[in-house]
């Protein structure tokens, strides 16, 4: 009885959610609230049990990466890094165009896809308006990059750290296995990408590109002991996502992030209360609420028993078990949202390491390529539209998935290929 009510309010949940005429957070936290009181009086278990399943480093992760990506937009950094991109293309939007992509390939393997969009975001508009140039074709773009872009890094995604912890995900194995393909991906849709906004990428004003190239990047800087110390910030948590994970007792990305987001905050002194008034709290939130939601599948069963109804149609048959999940996770990923899919086939991918290592692997693939299938699979893509919006040149649902869906279906049959051949390269453990 509680498991059938448990599925119900989450289908409910997330239709609603999906629906984009309710508020996100609140639903979840709502839904979180509903399934807290089924369990209570169905079977009399204490909330504190939907509290405790709650994936705490990974919130403790992501806020910690909001404070920090919020102090170096406060300092300038995020300007002097525009000016300094755009000198060596000469404004010339097409060279511009991939070195911005490029620049969001490089930091989505130490950055997660939010924080990515979070820093590329206003910089790009920024950017664009000061060459009168339409700043839509690089929003998309990008939002698509940093999304398979992410795919090596245990932190370049909230899916990734999910999938990771709960299924055992060796960091070195994901990054020697997803990197060479992540830049084969880089590589096929430049071309496609430069192809489908040929029209809009015109060159900008010769007087516009002078005038920006004659500014000094050092006048961008609002605060230098802020610039200097998110510098410093950011070093240390490239270093620490690079060679925490590979010591014989693993430091945690949660750890090294809240580590350096609060030792930001003491020495923001009197501005800590502005800088947490600027932090996203609603998608901290959103996910406090779908853990609960996902909490209450674990508890009832219901996650167990998905895993024994695919575990039988898998059996021991790797490329099955590749092919499965690749497409599942990728399609469910695209019309629900990537973060809540990861959440509940997680533990389901750890029971089938024993199977194939690369499982686990396929999934983290295919929830961060379908995330980009349609634009409300994955936060990047709604920031994107958000941005977009604000500015007064929206780019709408259909636009995205004009460009974005044809290519996610590319690559999804190119990874698919890659991971059949990891399957036979790898032995089985």
């Amino acid at each position: 009885m509680a498991a059938e009510l448990v599925i119900l309010v989450f289908v409910a949940t997330y239709i609603a959610i999906s629906s984009e005429k309710v508020n996100r957070t609140a639903t979840a936290l709502f839904g979180m609230g509903v399934v807290g009181i089924i369990l209570w009086i169905t079977e009399r278990r204490e909330f504190s049990e939907v509290v405790s399943h709650i994936h705490w480093s990974t919130i403790l992760f992501v806020t910690s990466m909001f404070v920090i990506v919020t102090i170096a937009a406060s300092s300038g950094m995020f300007q002097y890094l525009a000016l300094n991109l755009t000198r060596p293309t000469q404004g010339q939007t097409k060279k511009l165009f991939v070195s911005m992509l490029a620049f969001v390939f490089g930091i989505s393997l130490f950055f997660d896809t939010t924080s990515t969009m979070l820093i590329m975001g206003p910089l790009t508009i920024e950017l664009c308006k000061a060459l009168d140039i339409d700043f839509r074709p690089f929003l998309i773009s990008e939002a698509v990059t940093c999304n398979f872009a992410s795919v090596p890094s245990i932190v370049g995604a909230v899916p990734n750290l999910l999938i990771a912890e709960q299924a055992e995900v060796d960091p070195g194995f994901l990054l020697a296995t997803l990197l060479p393909l992540s830049i084969i991906l880089f590589a096929v849709s430049i071309p496609i990408l430069l192809r489908i906004f040929e029209e809009q990428l015109q060159p900008s004003e010769e007087e516009l590109v002078s005038q920006m190239l004659l500014i000094n990047p050092q006048y961008m800087i609002r605060s230098r002991s802020d610039f200097y110390m998110s510098i410093i910030a950011m070093l240390i948590l490239v270093l620490g996502f690079t060679l925490g994970p590979g010591l014989d007792t693993p430091l945690q990305p949660a750890l090294i992030a809240i580590t350096v987001a609060s030792a930001l905050l003491i020495l923001a002194r009197e501005w800590v209360d502005e800088i947490l008034k600027r932090v996203n709290w609603g998608t901290i939130f959103f996910l406090v609420g779908l853990f609960g939601l996902v909490g209450a599948l674990e508890i009832t069963g219901v996650i167990d028993d998905l895993g024994l109804v695919i575990g039988t149609l898998i059996g021991d048959n790797i490329f099955l078990g590749i092919f499965f999940m690749t497409w599942v996770p990728a399609v469910l990923s695209a019309v629900i949202d990537n973060i809540p899919v990861s959440a509940v086939l997680a533990p389901i991918a750890g029971s089938f390491a024993g199977v194939s290592p690369i499982l686990p692997i396929a999934l983290i693939f295919a929830v961060n390529v379908g995330g980009f299938l349609l634009p409300i699979g994955a936060p990047a893509n709604i920031l994107a539209l958000v941005f977009a919006e604000k500015e007064r040149k929206p780019i709408t649902m259909k636009d995205f998935a004009k460009v974005a869906s044809p290519l996610a279906i590319l690559m999804l049959a190119i990874g698919t290929g890659w991971l059949f051949l990891l399957g036979l390269v790898i032995p089985v453990p």
